[in-house]
C-alpha cells in the first residue's frame, strides 16, 4: 500500500479490517463500519491523501461534527446532518488516533497528528436522571407490567438492559439475597442473543438484592410456572428470568421501546430512557454517601470517568439544597 495513493478514509477503512474488526462483535463492527462510511469517507479530510492531512484539518473536521453533523453520501448535498454527540466524536477521534499509530508502524506517516487534535468534552447534559418522583412514580404505573421486575432492577442495581434480559434463574441466590451478572442479552443483525460473558472483564459482579425485590423475583418465578404449565410449546432454553409468555427470550429492542413509551405517556422529559435508569442508580447511591470505589464495583463501570460527571451533578444538587437551607435558617 502507497502512501501517495490512498486518502485517509481509505486507509482508516483497511486499518480497521485488518486489525480491528476480526476482534469485535457484529454490533460493534456495525457501529465502527457506520463511523468510517457516515462521517470519515465522505469528509472533505476523508477524501485527502493520508500523507497530506494536517493536525487542523482534523480538528476542523471534528469540530464540525460537534457543530453540525457532516455532509455525506445519504443525505442532501445542500444540507449538513444533525450535530454528533460529544460522545460519538469522541470515539471518531480515537479510531483515527489508532489508525495513525498504525499508519506510523507502517512509514505510512511522520506523526500521528490526530493524536495533537484537542480532546473531546464530555458533556453532562448527556447524562439523564430520573428525579426520585419521576422514579416513583413510573414503578408505582408499571407495577402489573410483565417486566414490573426488570424496572426494578434497573432502577436499583444500576444493571444495564442487556444484564437485566440476560440474567438467568442459575444467577439468582434466594438464600443470601443476591444476582451474579456474567452473561448478557444483545442484539446481533437485530436479533436477540445471549452471551456467555459481560460487557468488560470488570461488568461481572454480584450484586445484593433488597428482600423486596427478591420476593419480586420470587413472583415472576411462580407466574412461569403457570405459564408453563398451560402451554404445552412453552420453552425457555437459556432459563432466562424475563422471557415472553411463551418462554421464548424477549427482544432487547421492544423492551425499550415499551420502556420510552411509558416514559412518554407519564409526561416525562424527553431525554429521558432506559439508560437513563443506569444514571439514576450513581445519582441515588451519591446522595446516599455511598463511597464512588463501591458504586463503580457495584454498576460495572470501567472507569470512574463518567461516574465523577454524575457526582459532580449530585454535588451541585446538594450544594444548591445545601445554600437553600442556610438562607432559610437565618
Amino acid at each position: 500500500m502507497k502512501n501517495e495513493t490512498i486518502t485517509l478514509g481509505d486507509y482508516v477503512l483497511y486499518w480497521y479490517k485488518v486489525y480491528k474488526m476480526p476482534k469485535h462483535e457484529p454490533s460493534t463492527v456495525g457501529v465502527q463500519l457506520n463511523y468510517i462510511h457516515t462521517h470519515i469517507q465522505p469528509s472533505i479530510v476523508g477524501q485527502m491523501q493520508l500523507n497530506e492531512v494536517s493536525t487542523s484539518d482534523l480538528q476542523k473536521f471534528l469540530g464540525q461534527l460537534l457543530l453540525a453533523g457532516n455532509r455525506s453520501s445519504i443525505k442532501s448535498l445542500n444540507s449538513y446532518g444533525k450535530p454528533l454527540s460529544h460522545w460519538t466524536v469522541q470515539k471518531i477521534r480515537q479510531m483515527l488516533i489508532a489508525a495513525y499509530n498504525q499508519a506510523l508502524k507502517e512509514n505510512m506517516v511522520q506523526h500521528n497528528y490526530a493524536a495533537d487534535t484537542d480532546p473531546i468534552p464530555k458533556s453532562i447534559s448527556n447524562y439523564s436522571f430520573f428525579s426520585t418522583e419521576h422514579q416513583q412514580k413510573f414503578l408505582a404505573q408499571t407495577k402489573n407490567h410483565r417486566f414490573y421486575t426488570a424496572y426494578l432492577l434497573l432502577f436499583y442495581t444500576g444493571c444495564r438492559r442487556s444484564e437485566i434480559l440476560g440474567l438467568s434463574w442459575n444467577n439468582i441466590n434466594f438464600k443470601q439475597n443476591y444476582i451474579t451478572i456474567n452473561q448478557t442479552l444483545v442484539l446481533e443483525h437485530d436479533r436477540p442473543v445471549l452471551k456467555k460473558r459481560t460487557k468488560t472483564q470488570g461488568s461481572n459482579r454480584t450484586i445484593p438484592i433488597p428482600q423486596e425485590i427478591k420476593l419480586q423475583l420470587r413472583m415472576v418465578q411462580h407466574k412461569q410456572k403457570i405459564e408453563k404449565a398451560a402451554d404445552p410449546h412453552w420453552l425457555n432454553r437459556e432459563n432466562l428470568v424475563f422471557v415472553n409468555k411463551d418462554g421464548s427470550v424477549h427482544n432487547p429492542k421492544y423492551f425499550s421501546r415499551n420502556f420510552k413509551e411509558m416514559v412518554k405517556r407519564l409526561g416525562f422529559p424527553s431525554n429521558l430512557h432506559l439508560h437513563s435508569t443506569r444514571h439514576t442508580f450513581a445519582t441515588n447511591m451519591f446522595q446516599l454517601g455511598i463511597p464512588l470505589t463501591d458504586i463503580q464495583s457495584l454498576g460495572g463501570w470501567s472507569s470512574p470517568d463518567i461516574l465523577l460527571r454524575i457526582y459532580a451533578h449530585s454535588v451541585q444538587k446538594s450544594h444548591r439544597k445545601a445554600i437553600n437551607k442556610l438562607y432559610k435558617n437565618i
